[in-house]
């Protein structure tokens, strides 16, 4: 998300855990800055030195202390969108904690979910465009591919642990067609 906002003349800065995935934001992905949240001591103070004029947008998918923070940090006008809540590896039972309530009134920010099948009827034109990106080098992506359905759940336990460095994939078997008989 932060190459496309790059490409559209935002200033970016990535959230990540862990020094590598920092040096990625930054060097393979050309993020403005970015910040190690696990590294961090102080979350706010570091969205404060980032983001001096506050957060004016903030793509969300983790939920969690992560969003808590940034939600102190928003600037007037703000708007958040919610495609996620990968910090949270469960809903039952429902999780509770800080409200954003009184962030979004002060702030008068607006904050609404995002799922791409809301859109399925622009995906030609996204596919077409995030392609040619990518075909000009302004964006690059990083898969994980495991093959079989059997690596899900393990695969899952990593991304909810962060250890992912990448979109992950799991690719199925071509289904098999019937014949008539």
């Amino acid at each position: 998300m932060g190459q496309i906002a790059k490409i559209k003349g935002c200033r970016t800065v990535g959230i990540a855990g862990g020094s590598e995935k920092v040096r990625q934001c930054l060097e393979d992905f050309g993020y403005d800055a970015a910040i190690d949240y696990k590294g961090e001591g102080d979350l706010d103070e570091a969205l404060r030195r980032a983001c001096p004029d506050g957060v004016h947008v903030y793509f969300d998918n983790t939920s969690g202390s992560i969003s808590d923070a940034v939600l102190r940090n928003l600037a007037l006008g703000a708007r958040i969108v919610i495609c996620g809540t990968a910090s949270y590896p469960s809903w039952n039972p429902w999780n509770t904690g800080p409200r954003p309530e009184r962030h979004l009134l002060v702030k008068r920010a607006r904050m609404q979910g995002f799922l791409a099948t809301d859109f399925m009827d622009r995906f030609p034109e996204a596919e077409a465009r995030i392609s040619q990106w990518i075909r000009e080098g302004r964006v690059n992506y990083r898969e994980e591919m495991h093959d079989g359905l059997e690596h899900a759940p393990g695969s899952l336990q990593r991304l909810y642990k962060g250890e992912n460095t990448g979109k992950f994939v799991i690719r199925l078997p071509a289904a098999r067609t019937l014949r008539n008989a």
